[in-house]
């Protein structure tokens, strides 16, 4: 199995799994009621896609950054292919969430049997954004300087 074959593999499971696209959500909407109450409320569909696309981003790179000073994957991303990544994301995101799509997860999240699991959703979800920073920081420590290069030619 290539490599490619078992990322397309392994995003196909993600995708169909129903908790981890409700996980998804709650981030979405977490970011999203977060723009909603601070300072540039203006956008709040835009803004808290491309915070969210800025943080799945960061973990992108720093799990490849990881899985290459392990010497498990070359290192796959330069300057242009991070910053395409990133817009990329950040569109995907936002046409993924489109106004009524919002709505109906403002209305998900909001309804009385979420209650009892937001405790659990919530410990997700700071656990996820206090850990993604610090993880940025431990990977440049690990064997610092040293990322293999992605040799296609």
């Amino acid at each position: 199995m290539t490599l490619v074959s078992a990322i397309i593999f392994i995003t196909g499971l993600i995708i169909k799994n129903k908790l981890f696209n409700m996980i998804i959500d709650y981030f979405y909407l977490k970011f999203y009621n977060g723009i909603l109450k601070s300072s540039i409320p203006e956008f709040p569909r835009f803004m808290a896609s491309f915070v969210f696309g800025v943080l799945l981003s960061v973990n992108m790179l720093t799990l490849n950054a990881l899985l290459a000073k392990i010497d498990i994957l070359p290192y796959l991303f330069d300057k242009s292919t991070s910053i395409g990544s990133l817009i990329i994301i950040v569109v995907i995101i936002y046409l993924r969430y489109k106004k009524s799509r919002t709505e109906a997860i403002i209305l998900l999240f909001s309804a009385e049997e979420f209650k009892t699991k937001k405790k659990i959703f919530n410990i997700i979800f700071i656990l996820w954004v206090t850990l993604s920073m610090p993880a940025v920081i431990l990977v440049a420590f690990y064997k610092p300087g040293y990322l293999p290069k992605l040799n296609l030619f």
